[in-house]
């Protein structure tokens, strides 16, 4: 188990990512804050992608990856409360962040809670704040011809249109150009989903929805 360096102060920050559930990692936020990372993997979870296993290596120091050698309901929960109730007893006075979509974490952060542990649950990296309690997510505001630019652009290529979500927000990023963020591209993609351009499952499978000229 991962447990902060002596010399840190007591705002040290510890991170469990529910895999099974949150399998989009911000590896800006793993690059620059001062934290543990925990990544727990179910037992039925197949291989990684190369990119996350090559950005992981990078952040060894920080990161620790858990797979579970059995499965069954609410396995993994369990296991994530077990260790975060383990870095709790090492680092008492730290900050433990839960990035999990399942809201059954609620009561183990109220319960954490009223021990006097600081404890969060998060949606995802985009929510993930280290002043303690989650902030919104908001998409960075984008000028109008970013919008009707990737319209255009995907209503000329119907046949190299995205189908996964991780795909189309490269594609994304990719078509605003060399000086765009990924952040920008994620904008954008809200953007397309609010305006009722595209839908996106829980699978992260896309289907479109453009306007015809």
């Amino acid at each position: 188990m991962l447990s902060p360096p002596a010399d840190l102060s007591p705002s040290w920050n510890h991170v469990f990512v529910d895999f099974e559930n949150v399998q989009v990692i911000d590896f800006a936020v793993l690059g620059t804050k001062p934290a543990t990372y925990t990544l727990l993997l179910g037992a039925k979870q197949g291989r990684l992608d190369s990119g996350l296993v090559e950005e992981l290596m990078k952040r060894a120091g920080s990161v620790e990856l858990i797979r579970l050698t059995s499965s069954g309901k609410n396995a993994l929960d369990f296991a994530l409360a077990y260790y975060v109730g383990r870095a709790a007893v090492v680092d008492p006075t730290g900050h433990f962040h839960i990035v999990s979509k399942d809201k059954g974490f609620d009561p183990l952060i109220e319960h954490l809670k009223s021990r006097r542990i600081r404890a969060y649950r998060h949606s995802d990296f985009s929510t993930l704040s280290f002043s303690g309690q989650p902030k919104a997510a908001t998409a960075a505001p984008l000028p109008e011809p970013s919008l009707e630019r990737a319209l255009q652009h995907l209503k000329k290529n119907p046949n190299n249109r995205p189908k996964r979500e991780k795909t189309l927000v490269s594609h994304l990023k990719s078509m605003l150009g060399k000086t765009a963020t990924e952040s920008d591209a994620k904008a954008l993609l809200g953007l397309l989903k609010k305006q009722g351009h595209l839908k996106i499952t829980e699978k992260g499978s896309v289907s479109y929805h453009l306007p015809v000229d």
